[in-house]
């Protein structure tokens, strides 16, 4: 049992807002969900990562900010935190292009010197890992005190492909916002929609998210639906603009030019906030999810998008094979355009057919808003440190 005589921290070790990444925006929508349901005796706090270590561009609730490309400042981190006795839970973001070395094994030392329980979500669980991948994990494993995941596939992985125990391993899916409650034609005008038969992708533009493909399939989508308009949404990724600037925007803005897409193809250069996010996807005919990456763990955008009703196209990936089915949306075969536009054009075709599809995506997603996903944390957050953390009455019960 631990003493609460004074006011103690959980500590978030993560990327955080204003940092323009999904795993920053994970967390502020973790922290804002865990709050209201907390004790006043309870508080969160976050270490955010930055190589900058820019601590002025940063509030509430970052409190520290650690270099996790750095040995050293990982090691004065650890110190820093075993040295303040109110901080009673560690709560670590993991993917392995956050820390430094070789997989992000920079982490390891970390974790080694921590004196605290602490539990650590991987966004990330890749299949037949190699040596060094494999023992990093594992490490990871025998040091937590809980391993959060956000899949079935992704524990499934953790316990066959790097032999993790079950008892450690936590399912706790990533958080989805409410949908607008603003109708779909109301927001079509707002946003010069009107009449407009809108197919959608957002997220951080990077070559791996295969935004081309959506581009070429408007060629076939267009012809045979002129006023359809493809929407995509969000800025360079910023790892990205600092290698290359905006050398990938200006090839899909090329292609779209060629080919005479401009009335069809819209390349919106915006972070948006969620308010409006979620009226896009409100708003949305057809989601694309057009990644290249087959093995991406979890997808943010993906679930966005069907928690705000939307069919969902997709390229064939583990999470879309998790949560997608003929009744809510299709999983390409092939991953060619020609595909794409082909079940793109059926769906708006039938227009009971996208109906369909968009009141089983959202039923499927009706258990992932962040209210209940803040409150399996909390009772996660109970079990591990064996004190009362929560303000009323919640079940004990959470994913396993």
């Amino acid at each position: 049992m631990v003493s609460l005589d004074q006011k103690s921290k959980i500590l978030f070790i993560s990327t955080f807002t204003p940092k323009k990444c999904g795993i920053a925006s994970f967390t502020q929508d973790l922290v804002n969900a865990i709050n209201p349901k907390l004790t006043k005796d309870i508080l969160i706090e976050v270490c955010t990562l930055d190589k900058k270590k820019n601590g002025s561009l940063y509030d509430t609730p970052v409190c520290m900010v650690m270099d996790s490309y750095q040995m050293d400042s990982c090691i004065e981190t650890a110190q820093n935190i075993n040295r303040d006795p109110s901080v009673k839970l560690i709560c670590i973001e993991h993917e392995f292009g956050l820390y430094g070395g070789e997989l992000g094994e920079y982490l390891l030392g970390f974790l080694a010197l921590i004196e605290k329980p602490f539990i650590i979500r991987l966004h990330t669980v890749l299949p037949t890992p190699g040596e060094k991948m494999l023992k990093i994990v594992q490490s990871i494993g025998l040091l937590a005190d809980k391993v959060v995941v956000m899949t079935k596939n992704s524990a499934r992985l953790l316990k066959e492909d790097y032999q993790l125990s079950e008892d450690k391993i936590i399912i706790i899916p990533h958080g989805t916002h409410a949908t607008s409650k603003t109708g779909t034609n109301e927001l079509k005008v707002k946003y010069n929609l009107e009449n407009k038969q809108v197919l959608t992708t957002f997220g951080l533009l990077s070559p791996n998210k295969g935004i081309e493909k959506g581009i070429m399939a408007m060629k076939e989508i267009s012809a045979a639906f002129p006023d359809a308009v493809y929407i995509v949404l969000g800025q360079t990724h910023p790892n990205l603009w600092e290698q290359e600037g905006e050398k990938y925007r200006d090839f899909l803005q090329e292609l779209i030019d060629n080919n005479g897409l401009q009335d069809n193809v819209l390349l919106i250069n915006e972070y948006v906030p969620t308010r409006m996010l979620m009226e896009y996807l409100a708003l949305t005919d057809i989601y694309l999810f057009t990644s290249k990456d087959p093995n991406q763990a979890v997808s943010g955008t993906f679930l966005y998008a069907m928690s705000a009703g939307c069919p969902v196209i997709s390229n064939s990936f583990v999470l879309a094979k998790e949560m997608l089915d003929e009744k809510t949306g299709i999983i390409l075969t092939t991953g060619q355009e020609h595909e794409l536009a082909e079940h793109a054009i059926r769906i708006l075709e039938y227009p009971q057919l996208k109906e369909e599809m968009s009141k089983n995506a959202f039923l499927k997603m009706r258990n992932t808003t962040w209210e209940k996903v803040g409150q399996k944390h909390v009772n996660l957050f109970h079990n591990v440190l064996g004190i009362p953390v929560f303000t009323s009455k919640l079940s004990n019960e959470y994913s396993k």
